[in-house]
């Protein structure tokens, strides 16, 4: 954890730290822990070791598996590569070594939240003190389960430490027990934490009241989905509603200022309520470090300006369910590959006609600083867990599938467009381009000079595609700020090019009501919301399971992704039933005589 006490090495002498496999191994206690939890900073740091498996070094949780492998290979963005073993590739089997690290892992967090809350309960400290902490180990012992049972279905609940050799041999619990338990430990946290505002705006790491109210929202809505009970959708609204009228968080104006505060190591609960915190220190060393910064954007080989790797590549699906004017589009999915020589820092642009092959684009390593860019694999960007926007469509699909659409749920959703739009942040800006003449004599190096309409900050466009020195298109890089008429389009370098720039008006993100009267309709609509919004931060997979259309948007993408992407198709194809839930790693079947397998995984 950033900006917190870590000390480990405590943690590490009671023993469980480096324990693989909690449902399968016995803790080795080599210290007196009694005499250890007393104080407000020895409960802090076992409660840091808690928190700890979220971005666990192995890159088998949110470093590196559950933002990308683990929710790759779907309508929204796939490995640019299906050759090798991998959970993407729906090719690997229960000795995969990623499923086996994040089992380990998060009943890891989960030995190690039983283990605090069993001490807390003969701790001398403050009680004030000891509750903050309590429900923060409930929390994440509560959020870990939910990770189990997202990704395995059911799975064995873990309410104590182990304490002898027998309690290694734990059946799966029913799926049905296993969310009920977290809403059950999540709902007593949420009287015990703090609120964001008392842990101040740069506090993200930490979890508060708002975020486990968000939380309890989905992992409601994920409980009606899942287990095909609506009786959970209330508590999805209600907790999503307690979020809103905390009046704590708001949307930040800019969609991208988001994920580039995450790469500058700048924090803000405002929009991001919980995000997982990687951590560098004035040295260079890394305690918690990512590899989803080095993996996820445009391949660039140029360490001066931060390595990266650029294996996943968004479909074209993804990137046409974009209309012209939605800002996200383009930083979501970046517009640009690098000129990847050591000689050059430059940019080649993309032209809007190819919308296949193009990098996943949210966190941008230019944006680190020169220290942290310097590091070729790691850094410290931070992830984030819950957004205020995710809390409002979550809330907004409760409601509507209780309700159907109304007036208010629409509302919650227009929040989130008006934002996607730009239209506080950057008012009428320009949405495209339409080229009549292209006019000879032009090259990619042509300057494209945009001024006039009254605007208070021009657009910015370059010259993406040339024909035979005809200008074929023209890529936009910032559509400009406050525009009230069409600005005036020259290109230098040839002549004859007629361009002419269409500019946004200020209700193309509204949802008219009108249209959106029937349940299915807006839920379908909503489907395809939560992609445009939070593509790349690990819900799309999941969210795939609990609407029951996995298979079927799979099976529906074969021939889309053979058209145009047909090197991975076979990762389309090899998509069956069984991939909604993850295999029981093969050790955890071996040692544990309780464990059955999961259903198509034998």
């Amino acid at each position: 954890m950033k900006k917190q006490i870590i000390v480990l090495s405590l943690i590490l002498s009671l023993g469980f730290i480096g324990c693989k496999k909690f449902l399968t191994e016995l803790p080795q206690d080599t210290a007196s822990p009694e005499t250890f939890f007393q104080r407000k900073d020895q409960l802090t740091s076992a409660l840091m070791s808690v928190y700890s498996p979220l971005g666990s070094t192995d890159e088998s949780t949110y470093s590196r598996f559950f933002p990308l492998e683990a929710d790759a290979a779907t309508d929204e963005f796939s490995s640019r590569s299906a050759s090798g073993v991998a959970a993407s590739a729906y090719n690997a089997s229960s000795s995969y070594q990623n499923f086996t690290r994040c089992w380990n892992n998060l009943y890891l967090g989960i030995e190690r939240a039983n283990f605090l809350l069993e001490k807390l309960e003969t701790s001398t400290a403050p009680e004030v003190d000891k509750n903050q902490v309590k429900g923060e180990a409930l929390f994440l012992r509560a959020y870990y389960h939910f990770l189990l049972v997202s990704f395995w279905g059911d799975v064995p609940l873990k309410l104590t430490t182990t304490k002898r050799a027998s309690d290694v041999n734990r059946a799966r619990n029913p799926a049905k027990e296993v969310y009920d338990q977290i809403i059950k430990d999540m709902t007593t946290a949420e009287g015990l934490v703090k609120n964001a505002s008392e842990w101040g705006v740069t506090v993200t790491g930490r979890v508060s009241k708002t975020a486990v109210e968000g939380i309890l929202s989905r992992v409601c809505l994920h409980a009606a989905g899942r287990l095909r009970d609506d009786s959970y959708l209330p508590a999805a609204v209600s907790w999503g509603k307690k979020v809103v009228a905390s009046n704590q968080h708001t949307l930040n104006p800019d969609y991208k200022q988001i994920f580039i505060n995450h790469s500058q190591d700048i924090n803000d609960n405002k929009e991001c309520l919980w995000e997982v915190e990687f951590m560098r220190d004035a040295t260079g060393i890394y305690t918690e470090y990512e590899r989803f910064g080095s993996t996820y954007g445009p391949q660039n080989n140029n360490e001066k300006i931060g390595f990266m790797q650029g294996i996943y590549y968004a479909t074209g699906t993804l990137y046409s369910s974009y209309a012209d004017g939605d800002l996200r589009r383009d930083w979501t999915i970046a517009n640009y590959l690098y000129v990847n020589t050591d000689a050059s820092k430059g940019k080649a642009y993309t032209s809007p006609a190819v919308i296949w092959r193009r990098p996943m684009g949210k966190w941008r390593r230019e944006y680190q600083n020169a220290a942290a860019i310097g590091i070729k694999n790691f850094g410290p960007t931070n992830f984030p867990l819950l957004r205020y926007a995710d809390v409002l469509l979550t809330l907004a699909e409760a409601d509507n599938e209780l309700n159907g659409p109304t007036a208010e749920n629409i509302e919650y959703v227009n929040q989130v467009r008006r934002r996607a739009y730009g239209v506080a942040f950057v008012g009428r800006n320009i949405n495209n381009f339409v080229i009549t003449g292209g006019g000879a004599g032009y090259a990619l190096t042509s300057l494209v000079t945009i001024s006039g309409g009254g605007a208070t900050k021009d657009a910015k466009a370059v010259v993406s595609a040339v024909t035979a020195g005809r200008i074929t298109a023209i890529t936009l890089i910032d559509g400009g700020a406050g525009y009230t008429s069409a600005p005036t389009i020259t290109i230098s370098g040839g002549t004859g090019a007629l361009v002419t720039a269409n500019v946004s008006n200020l209700g193309d993100c509204e949802l008219v009501p009108s249209n959106y009267a029937a349940k299915d309709v807006f839920r379908n609509f909503l489907m395809k919301e939560r992609s445009r919004e939070l593509a790349g931060e690990s819900h799309h997979k999941l969210d795939l399971f609990r609407w029951g259309n996995f298979l079927s948007t799979m099976q529906a993408m074969v021939p889309i992704i053979n058209t145009n992407f047909s090197t991975v198709v076979v990762a389309y194809r090899n998509a069956t039933a069984k991939d909604t839930s993850f295999p029981i790693p093969i050790q955890e079947m071996s040692l544990n005589s309780l464990m059955i397998q999961t259903d198509g995984w034998n």
